[in-house]
Order: C-alpha cells, then sequence, then structure tokens
C-alpha cells in the first residue's frame, strides 16, 4: 500500500532525482521543449511552470529563485527579459504536452514539453561542432601549436587568479 507516500521516485534516491530535474530543467528553459517520458515530464511540470512565473515577475526574489536551479546569472538574465517580453501579465499555464511516440524497448509513453508560445532569445547552448571551430581558430592564432596554446590559457588562469586574490586582500 502506498499511504502517505507522495511524489515519484522515478527508481532515484533523492540526490540523483534532483540532478535530473535540474538538467531537464535547463534543457527545456535552454531549448524550448525537451522529449522525455510522461512520467519525468510530469515529474518537472509543476518546477517548470514555477520558474517561468518567476520569470514574468522579474523580481530580486525570482532571479535568486531561478538562480537556484540553474546557477548562471547570465542564463537567468536570459530567462528573465524573455519570459517577461514573450508572456506579459499571464502567471500560470506556460507548458504544455505533446504524445510523440512510445519507446521501442519498454513501450514507454515519450512526449514532448514545451512552451505554449515560441520564447525567443533563450541562452543557446553550444553545439560540439562550434566548440571545435572556436579551438581551431585560436589554435590558427597561435600558428597551430599546441603547447603554445596551452601556455596562453595557462598565462589566462594565472592573470584571472592574480586579479582575484588582488580584489581579496583589498
Amino acid at each position: 500500500m502506498r499511504h502517505r507516500i507522495s511524489g515519484r521516485h522515478l527508481g532515484r534516491n533523492i540526490n540523483e532525482r534532483q540532478s535530473l530535474y535540474r538538467s531537464q530543467l535547463r534543457s527545456l528553459f535552454t531549448n524550448g521543449f525537451i522529449n522525455t517520458t510522461d512520467a519525468k515530464a510530469k515529474s518537472i511540470l509543476p518546477l517548470a511552470e514555477k520558474i517561468a512565473a518567476a520569470a514574468v515577475r522579474a523580481d530580486l526574489n525570482s532571479r535568486r529563485y531561478i538562480f537556484t536551479f540553474f546557477q548562471d546569472r547570465n542564463v537567468v538574465n536570459n530567462i528573465v527579459s524573455a519570459f517577461s517580453a514573450t508572456f506579459p501579465g499571464q502567471t500560470q499555464n506556460f507548458t504544455e504536452l505533446k504524445n510523440v511516440k512510445r519507446r521501442q524497448g519498454d513501450d514507454a509513453l515519450i512526449v514532448r514539453l514545451s512552451f505554449i508560445k515560441e520564447v525567443n532569445s533563450l541562452p543557446k547552448v553550444i553545439s560540439k561542432e562550434d566548440r571545435k571551430t572556436a579551438s581551431d581558430k585560436i589554435k590558427k592564432s597561435f600558428g597551430g601549436k599546441k603547447e603554445v596554446v596551452k601556455k596562453e590559457i595557462a598565462k589566462k588562469v594565472t592573470v584571472k587568479k592574480k586579479a582575484v586574490a588582488k580584489k581579496e586582500t583589498k
């Protein structure tokens, strides 16, 4: 009997479940949609609604609440600006679920969790190809030598550490 047991455990302990929720929410808010199982989508749906409602409010407490999920100030600012422009004055019903297919291995229902409107200017995830082209540009600017690139990166890291150490001593 499941008396007084609430919520979905998804076969995970609390830490695994929290990191699953955070990664799925980050994907949802960066891409605008995710394809996942029905149980996982229904588990993160209330959190996604709360984050979206907080982003529309756009006050300091809301930004701090959103920051607990994303830990990046730029991502939080982008989400708040995008949602306050797309859903002005709306307080609920930001997301929708659509059935996509049944997974072949275990016949689990796969759904698409998305926002009801297209949200513009969400923070974009950098793909592996974009990272590779950026690293190639850096290598070309230093003559293609890996040792030089590593030294330059090490210089930048030490300069940043020195700057942080100076700020802490002041």
